[in-house]
């Protein structure tokens, strides 16, 4: 479970830059199984939040000649929607990883559309409490295979915007459906229809949508899941894999701050949406008919904070900004129980929204990545249970803690007034707080807990212990300096008595140089980034062996020209890969291998690619001069040729995501990066160089003033 979570950690530290842009919903959309997953979502939401109201309205109208009757109904019928989650969430997690997910959709989607048609005509509130219990336990299944089949079919890089739309379609319909039930029963009435009927039509329409929902499920592509079971598992039951799931989430404690915080704003949710028409009418003084109209106001915030993620991930990475989103909404549902009117509460109902909107698209993602496929259907079963218990909670016990709380104090021999439903607001809002506290809590000690530990794969080798030997590696953007500097530090090293091994990155032993050449032919312009990364570390796998690793235990300084760094910061960052799993495949090919200290020469890219040209240009001049007769090259042997190699013919936009990247890497890591300007002349770059790396390779004596002035200009510089 460790591993898992180091992974997990290094994933969401890799990761917090993420954000594809509008390409990203292009592919999505453009994919055959990708339109009709997010299909199947848009209906089935659609007539999910149109069904919530019509069943509301049902109940309201079946017993309208008993107000208090009707209210204990509908708190009976959201109790019904809570009991499922706590006998059957669980547990339909198990099913999701245990059995075929496609098929297990479609079956539910049938049987939900087919209940719902009994629904429509029942007058009897037994029958509609049991039809809408088996309706939430299906749909515990459904959610549960549907969240754990998203992954499975969207690529890795379009995970981010693939939840953004798959949240938005599910909550960001709630004022569409409201919307679309209002307009269907008023057309129907206008018509003169009678009420009841009108509200069987749309409970019919929300029956109908399942059935549209299957179908498109039922043409989704997946990979096969269901596990057959063979003599060897007979004993084990759903009941062990529940209890596996269990232990999975308590053995890592970032997922459980994860569901920690989502489940506190669905508590405070909960506790405004089953007290806001009384906050309006009571509090307010607004006519009831203004709560649609708050409530609009909450989705549209929705659908607004769902909508930015993407801008406001590129900024801050998910796993800081989630629980700054989780605080907000709570502080925000806290202070809307003390606004004096309306319009205020328009205004910070749309926070509210907002505010929920990012933190849930975030929390969502992150658990997706923190999960493996095989235990991920019971991770969401998990986190459904959990929100859906804190959700219905909210909606059952609120209403009955404002009404013991309302009436009146004596303090002081003074009269006050207590307003319940204030109250009850304001105790939400802390509630929804605390958990953002306990998860920002949770999830920075997780990170802290790892941040000094490699991240693993199985299988990967654990670091080896070294105690002789040091391991420099110089980094930087194209035309940084690094060759010159490199052949710089050597020589002041081979001066002050060293014994210094100097080489390069790709390249080394034969196969590595054989490598090196594929990787920066121009001719291999198109290679696939995942292949690029693979043959870096392929590359990494011969040279470390048979050159570094042998040098470093002779006690020797390993200078390199690029190493590990190089490969999150181009394939990483500017490729998109995800530096994470590059570092991971990295890792594993050098054995742990990593240098003690990187140089970063700190070069703007233009400036670089400028000096990339000046070079080619010198070379090409040089060539031209040279006198007799010029070699003869084929056409596809471009060694030797002045041209720029396939890296420097990148574009502007490529290097500066290089550079981006190399300067997160510093920052993450300011005790193994040492940051050089390399704008300075040679000379003046190699003192500066020099000087930095004494932690490492402490300056001779002679040498130590003039080190510390060094030193001392480099910094004010």
């Amino acid at each position: 479970m460790a591993g898992q979570e180091q992974a997990a950690v290094g994933s969401l530290v890799g990761d917090g830059a993420a954000g594809l842009g509008g390409s990203a919903y292009r592919d999505l959309l453009r994919n055959r199984n990708s339109r009709h997953y997010f299909g199947a979502a848009l209906v089935s939401s659609l007539g999910d939040w149109t069904g919530f109201v019509a069943l509301q309205a049902l109940v309201s109208l079946l017993y309208a000649g008993n107000p208090r009757f009707a209210l204990f109904s509908l708190g009976g019928i959201m109790m019904a929607r809570l009991l499922p989650s706590l006998i059957i969430g669980p547990v339909s997690g198990v099913l999701a990883d245990r059995y075929d997910r496609k098929r297990l959709m479609v079956a539910t989607d049938l049987v939900r559309g087919t209940l719902f048609v009994f629904v429509a005509f029942s007058r009897n509130l037994t029958t509609l409490f049991l039809l809408t219990f088996a309706v939430e336990c299906l749909a515990l299944l459904f959610l549960a295979a549907k969240d754990a089949t998203l992954p499975t079919i969207v690529d890795k890089r379009h995970l981010t915007q693939a939840n953004q739309l798959n949240l938005l379609l599910a909550y960001g319909t709630l004022p569409a459906g409201a919307l679309l039930a209002t307009a269907i029963t008023t057309a129907l009435v206008a018509a003169g229809v009678a009420g009841r009927t009108a509200t069987v039509v749309v409970l019919l329409v929300d029956a109908a949508t399942f059935f549209v929902g299957a179908a498109l499920i039922s043409r989704l592509r997946l990979p096969a899941h269901g596990r057959r079971r063979d003599s060897q598992e007979e004993s084990t039951g759903v009941v062990d894999e529940l209890r596996e799931g269990v232990r999975f989430i308590r053995g890592l404690p970032l997922v459980r701050a994860l569901i920690i915080g989502v489940v506190g704003v669905f508590f405070g949710a909960g506790v405004v949406v089953s007290v806001g028409p009384e906050f309006v009418r009571s509090s307010l003084d607004r006519p009831a008919t203004d709560w649609p109209r708050l409530m609009t106001a909450v989705g549209a915030g929705l659908v607004a904070g769902i909508l930015a993620v993407p801008s406001a991930t590129r900024r801050v990475p998910k796993e800081r900004l989630f629980p700054i989103c989780l605080a907000a909404t709570g502080a925000i549902g806290a202070v809307m129980a003390f606004l004096p009117n309306f319009p205020l509460a328009l205004g910070f109902g749309f926070l509210l929204g907002a505010a929920a909107g990012l933190s849930f698209v975030q929390g969502y993602t992150l658990l997706h990545e923190c999960t493996d496929d095989e235990t991920r259907g019971r991770t969401f079963a998990a986190f459904y249970t959990a929100t859906r218990i804190a959700l219905f909670s909210a909606l059952g016990l609120a209403p009955f803690l404002a009404g013991a709380i309302s009436g009146s104090l004596v303090l002081n021999g003074r009269l006050l007034r207590l307003s319940g439903v204030r109250i009850t607001i304001f105790a939400g809002g802390l509630v929804a707080l605390y958990a953002a506290l306990k998860a920002l809590r949770g999830m920075y000690r997780a990170l802290g807990e790892d941040a000094d530990r490699p991240m693993r794969i199985p299988g990967a080798p654990a670091m080896p212990a070294r105690t002789g030997g040091v391991f420099v590696a110089f980094e930087g953007v194209e035309g940084a300096g690094k060759s010159t500097q490199v052949a710089a530090l050597v020589a002041t090293l081979e001066a002050e008595g060293r014994q210094v091994l100097v080489t390069r990155e790709p390249g080394g032993p034969p196969v590595a140089e054989r490598i090196r050449d594929v990787l920066l032919d121009p001719n291999a312009a198109g290679m696939d980034p995942r292949t690029e990364t693979l043959l870096y570390a392929a590359a990494r796998a011969e040279h470390v062996p048979k050159i570094g690793a042998p040098a470093l235990e002779a006690d020797k300084i390993v200078v390199c020209d690029r190493f590990i760094d190089s490969s999150l910061a181009y394939q990483g960052f500017a490729r998109e890969l995800g530096d994470a799993d590059v570092y991971e495949v990295n890792r594993w090919a050098v054995g742990g291998v990593l240098p003690d200290v990187v140089v970063l020469l700190d070069l703007a890219p233009d400036e670089g690619l400028r000096r990339v040209r000046a070079r080619s240009d010198r070379r090409a001049r040089a060539e031209r001069a040279r006198p007799g007769p010029r070699p003869v090259r084929l056409g596809d042997d471009w060694r030797g040729q002045a041209a720029p190699d396939r890296l420097e013919s990148e574009d502007l936009e490529f290097h500066e995501r290089v550079a981006r990247g190399y300067r997160e890497l510093a920052k993450r890591d300011r005790g193994r990066f040492v940051v050089v300007s390399a704008d300075a002349d040679a000379g003046t770059v190699a003192r500066s160089v020099r000087t930095a790396l004494h932690p490492w390779i402490p300056l001779p004596p002679a040498t130590r003033a003039t080190g510390a002035r060094a030193a001392s200009e480099h910094e004010t510089g």
